[in-house]
């Protein structure tokens, strides 16, 4: 059966406003000729599909052809429903859907042989998945018939008009009751906003929501309003910047050029209708002109595309922009070469966490660049193979908890994988021919897993820690760029990786504008000190430009102006001038603000930072001391053998500011920033900066490279 403005082929017409008529459920069978067997026939009938028709048609043939072909078959004989949307034009024949596109549960009525008790029970259930299926479907007659100025159709909640509902199988709507997701929703809301995010996290990886749920729109829109600067995401902005380039808000007017950053290969947008696409490219083509530092961000287009399922335009706009904005780039990746890092790490993290897989491919006699190809591809597998309703429950978790949601995905992706070929010989025997791409994508698009499973066996995997994600992270982005900084080149694998062309933020350098700050304001770095200083940051960090936020000749030298002055700020440069003419300093990767939080077991942080962290020399002597996990690798020793000692980057409190710990701190300044003291420490392996090891400050000067608030 099916119910007028059903979602996934009723859209309400373009051009027509009126209501159509309201159709009533008629049997579509033939008269049966009763004789003794009443009961049988009874049941028999109460088994046949049932179609809609309406109340009145200019047809008469269409009311009294007897061939129930006509209504339910074709020349394949297939059954079929009629969509109502043909109906009120009275053409029967184009309305024909098939039952195969509706849930069995809807259209199928207790077997012969239960007992009475079970047969009402079932019957129970389908009212209650029918009546919740009808609110999703029909979700109140304003929204039915409701056309907005443009004359875009405006979809059943939760889905966006943006949304061509045709492509979207009926299904896959049904949810659970509306009541429930909303309680379940304000629970999060409560844990997220009494700072309970460990709660929030686990209730959001275990709410089963389907893809037609309620909660989805304010679960998204609000979770990026808490990554954003933006917490007020207004509409005035976005059509003002619309205006400005396009010279009009009317989206046919709008011919929008998408920046290069997208990969025009893996444009995809899911579900959207053609307008729903124009929209889609917009908004990107607005991100591109406030963001003008991206060189390669090829998730954003699918992203954006997802987004629009559920929210409009605006909320898109200022929801993509906080993943843009993401700290440390928790979402996204804006660079070549962290894209490259991104899918070497992922292939690094599977053969430790999935060992068994890769052991299992070598035996199928997969070679290695075919791993390798696949693996560069990670990103597809989720946002391009993966069906609608598995890929809308990895955003729910993503948007939450950022890109590792995707590395444990894909990392369980690979690992069902692998299991499935070796109990499918025809998924082995097409290896050879189709390769493991295509076979693993095709393994994606028909995944027999459901979404709840598939995320239960990502966050199952043991031993996978964020902190260990930034750290293969980190050492895998900062190893690449040190090959290509040395002109490294050649094979596979992190070892030994292939060239890759220089990304265009590394050929950036400070403006003239901002060198002739520098040189106007600084009393510890000259032009070309600042050029070596540009050459050694993390190259996502040369997009950017400096700006001195706090030195000690203008500021004081006070602990608690230095925190007021430079806290917010995320990384900073810290450069320090002896009253002997030593210029030493460090590379803070994180926010000072950070000495305020807590780990993820609820204790106060003593330690904060990451491997991004250096400490450097210019004068007398020029030199660059990294996270001696960077340079362990380089060394081609394991990733994760360094102790925790040599992991100690920044640690702050009133009393004092240290930058390497272990053994010894690497620089460590007191609380009036008067005096300070350099040793040999594990985390950079370092010698002191200073000579005598103690020193007297003669400035201290901060400089910022991003804000965040």
């Amino acid at each position: 059966m099916t119910v007028e403005n059903c979602p996934a082929r009723c859209h309400p017409s373009h051009e027509d406003n009126n209501r159509p008529h309201r159709p009533r459920l008629t049997s579509s069978r033939k008269t049966h000729q009763v004789s003794g067997g009443h009961h049988k026939s009874r049941r028999r009938s109460l088994q046949q599909d049932y179609t809609l028709v309406p109340d009145s048609c200019d047809d008469p043939t269409i009311l009294n052809n007897p061939d129930p072909s006509y209504y339910h078959g074709d020349n394949n004989n297939q059954s079929h429903i009629l969509d109502l949307n043909q109906l009120k034009n009275c053409d029967i024949k184009s309305a024909l859907i098939p039952l195969s596109a509706y849930p069995k549960s809807l259209i199928q009525w207790p077997v012969d042989g239960s007992t009475k008790t079970k047969r009402i029970s079932e019957v129970k259930k389908q009212v209650k998945l029918l009546g919740n299926f009808i609110k999703m479907t029909v979700g109140g007659g304003h929204h039915a018939e409701a056309v907005s100025d443009d004359k875009t159709p405006t979809n059943p909640p939760p889905f966006s008009p943006h949304v061509d509902m045709s492509r979207i199988p009926v299904h896959t709507l049904a949810h659970a009751a509306h009541e429930d997701s909303i309680a379940k929703w304000n629970d999060i809301e409560s844990s997220v906003k009494a700072g309970k995010m460990k709660e929030a996290k686990q209730m959001v990886r275990e709410s089963d929501w389907s893809l037609g749920s309620p909660t989805r729109e304010n679960l998204w829109r609000e979770m990026c309003r808490y990554h954003s600067r933006e917490k007020d995401f207004g509409e005035l902005y976005y059509w003002d910047t619309v205006k400005q380039i396009y010279g009009t808000t009317d989206l046919s007017e709008c011919s929008c050029q998408m920046p290069t950053f997208i990969d025009v290969n893996h444009k995809i947008s899911h579900a959207l209708s053609p307008r729903g696409v124009s929209v889609c490219e917009r908004i990107i083509s607005i991100i591109a002109f406030n963001y003008p530092a991206i060189t390669y961000a090829p998730a954003l287009y699918a992203l954006t595309s997802l987004l629009l399922h559920y929210m409009d335009e605006v909320d898109v706009y200022y929801s993509m922009t906080a993943l843009v904005d993401g700290a440390q780039n928790k979402f996204l990746t804006q660079t070549k070469i962290a894209n490259e890092a991104k899918w070497r790490a992922a292939m690094i993290l599977g053969r430790k966490h999935i060992r068994p897989a890769f052991s299992t491919l070598s035996k199928f006699g997969v070679p290695q660049e075919q791993i390798e190809e696949t693996y560069q591809n990670w990103m597809w597998w989720i946002l391009a193979s993966l069906p609608l309703t598995h890929m809308v429950r990895v955003i729910d978790c993503f948007l939450f908890e950022g890109s590792k949601v995707f590395l444990r995905v894909a990392l369980a992706i690979f690992n069902l994988f692998v299991k499935a070929l070796t109990h499918d010989s025809s998924m082995v025997a097409s290896l050879p021919s189709k390769g493991l791409l295509e076979t693993l994508t095709q393994f994606c698009q028909n995944i027999q897993v459901p979404p709840q499973k598939l995320l239960k066996t990502a966050f199952g995997i043991r031993g996978f820690s964020k902190n260990e994600i930034s750290k293969v992270e980190l050492q895998t982005e900062m190893f690449l760029k040190s090959q290509r900084m040395v002109g490294g080149g050649g094979g596979g694998g992190p070892g030994n990786p292939p060239e890759m062309h220089r990304s265009v933020s590394l050929e950036g350098l400070p403006t003239s504008e901002s060198q002739l700050d520098v040189q106007m304001m600084s009393h510890t770095l000259a032009i070309k000190e600042l050029l070596i200083l540009w050459s050694w940051l993390p190259m996502r960090m040369t997009m950017y430009q400096p700006t001195l936020v706090y030195t000690t000749e203008e500021h004081g030298c006070s602990l608690t102006t230095f925190f007021q002055r430079v806290e917010k700020f995320e990384p900073t440069l810290l450069c320090i001038r002896t009253v002997d003419d030593y210029v030493f300093g460090a590379y803070c990767s994180a926010a000072w603000r950070q000495r305020h939080h807590k780990d993820e077991f609820g204790n106060w942080q003593t330690y904060f930072g990451t491997g991004e962290t250096f400490l450097f020399s210019l004068r007398p002597k020029v030199a660059k001391y990294q996270w001696v996990g960077i340079t362990r690798q380089q060394d081609n020793s394991e990733l994760s053998s360094v102790e925790h000692s040599a992991e100690l980057f920044m640690h702050a409190d009133n009393n004092m500011i240290t930058i390497g710990g272990g053994n010894g701190q690497g620089i460590m300044l007191d609380h009036e920033l008067r005096y300070g003291k350099t040793e040999n420490c594990q985390t950079f392996d370092n010698p002191p900066l200073v000579p005598s090891g103690d020193f007297e400050v003669k400035v201290i000067e901060v400089y910022n490279l991003v804000t965040i608030e």
